[in-house]
């Protein structure tokens, strides 16, 4: 089993959690709301790779976010991860991780909730939902923010994952990117992705060019 993860910055918008089954089939779709409900159905369900679309780590010498703290990147000219700075070069949009993020508290959450599934023997793995999106159906793919999203989206994933058909009228945009994470799961465990980043500052997995949607 896969799990994907679209984590929400606090509990008071509820992340989602997609699950695969080994033949990419979605097996269930879950809304929840705290950390620990998170580790929870983990600890239950032993997914083999946890799939989180959220920043899982910091940059290197940072040993926090905040702008009242001394701690400096060890490239301090540098504005946020080695993953990030190759997204930009990708022209992948993407929020940098550094002092002036405005989703350090879900970076923040990201860090503390891999940190206790690792800690519980899972395989946890950084995704984006957003660059995932682009490797697959390419840079003309809606913004997240747009009314074409998620019809886009729906139909796309569709063909992509089994048994998605049954939840569609539930799959928000939220939903979609947890359906997306899990997925680039499911390549992961098939070899079907790149790494960018570094060892030091932790890997950020994309699926690879070459399963683009014709």
């Amino acid at each position: 089993m896969i799990f994907g993860v679209d984590l929400r910055s606090t509990p008071k918008r509820s992340s989602s959690i997609a699950a695969l089954d080994s033949e990419g089939r979605l097996s269930s779709l879950t809304p929840l709301s705290y950390d620990q409900e998170i580790i929870g159905i983990a600890a239950k369900a032993r997914p083999d790779i946890i799939a989180i679309g959220s920043p899982l780590s910091l940059p290197s010498g940072l040993c926090c976010l905040e702008t009242s703290c001394r701690c400096d990147g060890a490239e301090p000219r540098i504005k946020g991860r080695h993953a990030e700075l190759e997204l930009a070069r990708m022209k992948i949009s993407c929020f940098f991780t550094n002092k002036r993020s405005i989703i350090r508290t879900l970076i923040y959450r990201g860090i503390k909730v891999a940190g206790e599934l690792r800690s519980d023997g899972h395989e946890v793995i950084e995704v984006y939902p957003h660059a995932s999106k682009v490797v697959l159906f390419g840079g003309d793919a809606p913004p997240k923010s747009s009314p074409c999203s998620l019809p886009f989206m729906r139909e796309r994933l569709n063909r992509l994952v089994h048994g998605l058909d049954s939840h569609l009228k539930d799959l928000d945009r939220d939903r979609c990117d947890a359906v997306l994470n899990a997925y680039t799961g499911l390549l992961q465990q098939q070899d079907e992705t790149d790494r960018l980043g570094n060892e030091e500052e932790g890997w950020l997995v994309i699926p690879r060019a070459s399963r683009r949607e014709a």
